[in-house]
């Protein structure tokens, strides 16, 4: 083996087994059945679920807007953005319209300081408060959202989780006001030119109205969060919501198949069906994504699984209207006649990487078994390409961890995985697929 090899090995094993921030106990911290709060906003729930739960528990919400460190930050923002917005001068100059966009969108970014700042801040309120102790120990924990952390102590567990949304509020910001490049730019970048005189109106009216909804805000993070989420609904950027609630919509036949499975009848739990963009515009299903369904549509009747997962999004050309989940459903049906309940849609997968972690999210929230291996049927290009070093160095890269473990090659088309519970995490610095 070569010596850069084995330092790659080094690299996995460390990010992979180590560190205090690994789910290392034998404790289990999410819980099967665990039962959402919903703001109304899946794009906000699947990104800041934290944020959600902080505006959604009463306990929680009075504390933290009587908190005096966190209601001074939240008058500071309030503050700067009437002042820079003109809300007391509702005859604002046309030039101040025009102004950079920067203008506007450094009135909601975070700054280092006020991150670790509130974090701080509910370290301390966690040692003596019962409600923040019951919001880690009854939603944060059981929800699995922030599994990664889990081996975290609780109040630096809640810090975590506060600093991974702040960041992820940055991140919206920098890429959907200020034009800076998303880790793809080819896909996931702002829809229009940051620099014209219509956006930077449009950034400008988004700042007013931002600024006018203070009024109604109690929570230190409400400004930046509200900003952000409408830079995303200016940006046609709801793919993180579509399809949602899957599990008693688009999934429900393969949902209650689920339950009725032995899993003890087949060799594998799932196959694993990743997607294929075309690259063309008006192309609903590629060619390499129609010899995909076919491996898998083989191997489903060959009885190797009872499901097929098939995993994709809108993903490829930018902002295509057909989502590569739906079309190998269709194809799978249609050509091949697999049933609808023995087929699982996950529509929101924008790389390989995250076709594995998505899939592995849906097994565990949908009771499949994570502790018998599963099937990844694709191309042979694509195959070679997940079992080569490089691509489990790159899912470390991107998530801190490994969202599954490795198994064998069984052919060309045909390897094994078996899912981990950190695959549960939620990202918010890739918005779209969170």
């Amino acid at each position: 083996m070569s010596k850069r090899k084995i330092v790659l090995m080094a690299i996995l094993v460390l990010f992979t087994l180590g560190g205090k921030a690994q789910s290392t106990s034998t404790k289990v911290d999410f819980q099967p059945g665990y039962r959402w709060i919903l703001s109304g906003n899946y794009v906000q729930d699947k990104n800041f679920y934290l944020l959600t739960l902080m505006e959604k528990l009463p306990a929680v919400q009075q504390k933290l807007a009587a908190d005096p460190v966190l209601k001074s930050l939240l008058a500071e923002h309030v503050k700067s953005i009437k002042e820079a917005t003109g809300y007391d001068l509702p005859n604002q100059s046309m030039e101040s319209v025009r102004e950079k966009t920067s203008r506007w969108a450094d009135l909601f970014l975070l700054s280092n300081d006020e991150i670790e700042k509130v974090g701080a801040e509910l370290k301390k309120i966690y040692q003596s408060d019962a409600a923040l102790q019951a919001l880690v120990n009854e939603q944060i924990r059981p929800s699995g959202a922030y599994e990664h952390f889990a081996g975290l102590d609780d109040a630096a567990l809640l810090a975590q989780a506060w600093k991974s949304a702040a960041e992820g509020m940055n991140g919206i910001i920098r890429t959907y006001a200020l034009g800076e490049k998303p880790l793809y730019p080819k896909i996931d970048s702002v829809s229009y030119d940051v620099n014209s005189q219509y956006y930077r109106m449009l950034i400008n009216m988004l700042a007013c109205n931002v600024g006018d909804d203070t009024k109604q805000m109690t929570l230190f993070f409400q400004p930046s969060l509200s900003f952000s989420l409408w830079l995303l609904k200016m940006n046609h950027r709801d793919e993180a919501a579509r399809f949602e609630p899957m599990m008693t919509g688009e999934n429900s036949k393969a949902y209650e198949q689920v339950q009725r499975t032995n899993f003890d009848d087949y060799p594998y739990t799932v196959i694993m069906l990743p997607g294929y963009g075309p690259e063309k515009k008006g192309v609903d299903l590629s060619p390499a994504g129609m010899l995909r369904c076919k491996l898998a549509a083989e191997r489903y009747f060959e009885k190797k699984a009872p499901f097929i997962i098939a995993s994709g999004g809108y993903v490829h050309p930018d902002q295509t209207p057909f989502c590569e989940a739906i079309e190998m459903k269709k194809e799978l049906m249609k050509q091949y006649g697999v049933p609808e309940s023995a087929i699982i849609i996950e529509p929101h997968a924008r790389h390989t990487t995250t076709n594995y972690r998505n899939a592995a999210r849906l097994m565990i929230h949908y009771g499949i078994p994570i502790n018998k291996k599963a099937l990844c049927t694709t191309t042979k290009g694509q195959s070679y390409y997940i079992t080569n070093m490089g691509f489990e160095k790159r899912c470390v890269e991107a998530f801190g961890y490994m969202p599954y473990v490795p198994g064998k090659r069984l052919s060309r088309n045909d390897t094994e995985f078996t899912p981990r519970m950190e695959s549960l995490t939620i990202d918010p610095k890739d918005p779209l697929d969170p």
